[in-house]
């Protein structure tokens, strides 16, 4: 931290100087612009415009372990913001490579192919944050999520063998939206002129965020993990699931109120959730008990134990968004 000195020049203007290391850093030179962003009693400056930048990394795939190492390394580039990816093949075994890179605009918004050629790949991230806000962003999410469980509920009250496999897909769009996101929330703490435009008033609420879409993103894996054991049983000819669609209106109904209150700020809704989470706990006692005290194969009983393991998750992380809204609705001391 340093300190400097304020000075008046002309009897009107106040002036400072800048840190000379900082401003030989970030390449500024006599005439050039900066970004003053006021926030909070503080002030921000930034070299340039983010607009201005244009961030970009080369892959070679010869120093790449694997196809799912190269995966893992896409998605950390696009989420830390970069605007360029270019892949070099100098490897002979190029095409698993070339097959994950080719994968990666089905996982992440705003990714195109722009160059794919023998000797290169490149990914270019085409986003327009005015578009698509975060908090835009997490409704859509909050929809998809809502339809799943709504989905799920129907799934559970009869054999409906489509619509399971259809949650198991949406699973998927839920994934691309979370990482947009994310991209969005690193980028706007780093760029104030950035949170701007994708509407997050302070960093605060870029904290909170953070949080509450990695809750939209695993209530989603439950979403997607219930399909896939009720698949599973339903193949072995368990058509009994009453007991979990009860289990699971319950938390679709913690889940509705913790995302009202969320993006409601409204800590009344939030409240009531802790009063189901309680309640969904002790259904799934009581059916557990009912359970293993059957005849039921222990294969079957285990994957129906399962399906309710995810529902009480479920209800967890819609727990942890109500707690966030409520810490979001404080006023904060000035």
């Amino acid at each position: 931290m340093q300190t400097r000195k304020i000075y008046m020049s002309g009897g009107s203007t106040y002036i400072m100087s800048l840190p000379k290391k900082w401003v030989q850093r970030v390449g500024l030179k006599e005439g050039d612009s900066v970004v003053v962003t006021e926030r909070e009693g503080a002030l921000t400056i930034e070299a340039r415009e983010r607009e201005e930048e244009s961030r970009e990394v080369t892959i070679k795939i010869s120093r790449v372990e694997s196809g799912e190492v190269l995966e893992r390394l896409l998605i950390s580039y696009y989420l830390i913001g970069y605007d360029t990816i270019k892949i070099l093949l100098d490897d002979a075994q190029h095409l698993k490579y070339r097959e994950v890179a080719r994968r990666i605009p089905d996982l992440l918004v705003g990714v195109e192919i722009v160059e794919d050629t023998d000797e290169a790949l490149t990914l270019e991230i085409l986003l327009n944050e005015r578009k698509l806000p975060t908090l835009k962003a997490m409704r859509r999410i909050d929809l998809i999520v809502s339809s799943m469980l709504a989905e799920l509920i129907r799934v559970l009250e009869g054999e409906d063998e489509a619509l399971a496999r259809d949650i198991i897909e949406r699973e998927k769009e839920v994934d691309r939206l979370y990482f947009l996101v994310v991209r969005q929330l690193k980028g706007a703490v780093r760029y104030h002129q950035l949170a701007e435009k994708l509407g997050i008033a302070n960093p605060r609420d870029a904290l909170g965020y953070r949080m509450v879409v990695k809750s939209y993103e695993r209530i989603a894996d439950h979403c997607e993990n219930i399909a896939q054991i009720y698949l599973k049983l339903l193949a072995e000819g368990e058509n009994q699931f009453e007991d979990c669609a009860a289990l699971a209106r319950l938390a679709s109904l913690a889940y509705q109120k913790a995302s009202r209150a969320f993006f409601a700020l409204d800590m009344h809704p939030a409240q009531e959730v802790f009063s189901h989470l309680k309640e969904i706990r002790e259904l799934q006692e009581e059916i557990l008990n009912r359970l293993f005290q059957s005849n039921i194969k222990a294969g079957k009983a285990v994957l129906l134990k399962g399906i309710m393991d995810s529902l009480n998750r479920i209800a967890s992380y819609s727990s942890d968004i109500a707690e966030i809204a409520i810490n979001m609705s404080v006023e904060v001391p000035s």
